[in-house]
């Protein structure tokens, strides 16, 4: 039989204890974590949309602008058009509800995180031009 001195004994119940008490937890912690901060960036992305298809929806028909070069060369029309693919396809209650409801395992929390950062610069970066926009035709 395999003898062991007490303290090879205590360093070993340290370890295993260390393990389950700071490094396990990571694991199982992290992902529930990381989805309450996707579903975050979901919201947060989406009252995005949501602002920019009000304010451009206004601002175009206001100043009856829809059918002109606004951004990129594209006009008004297509630009509240990708908005709102965006909103329905990707930015929709039906996608808030599958991040909130699916087991954090079964996600794939990179992609998703990912997809989330591409979709908010993207609305950032119409919103500025759209201040850009505004400013220098000096509309209010």
């Amino acid at each position: 039989m395999l003898t062991m001195d007490p303290v090879t004994i205590i360093l070993i119940v340290i370890l295993v204890g260390g393990y389950f008490l700071f490094y396990r937890p990571q694991f199982i912690v992290k992902p529930a974590r990381k989805r309450k901060e996707l579903v975050a960036k979901f919201e947060q992305a989406a009252a995005l949309n949501l602002n920019l298809l009000t304010g451009l929806r206004q601002f175009a028909s206001n100043h009856q602008l829809l059918d002109e070069p606004f951004m990129e060369n594209e006009s008004f029309r297509k630009k509240i058009a990708e908005l709102e693919a965006a909103r329905g396809e990707v930015l929709s209650d039906e996608n808030l509800l599958l991040i909130k409801a699916r087991n954090p395992q079964n996600l794939d929390i990179q992609l998703l995180d990912k997809s989330l950062d591409d979709q908010l610069a993207y609305h950032q970066r119409i919103q500025k031009y759209f201040d850009r926009y505004r400013s220098a035709h000096r509309f209010n």
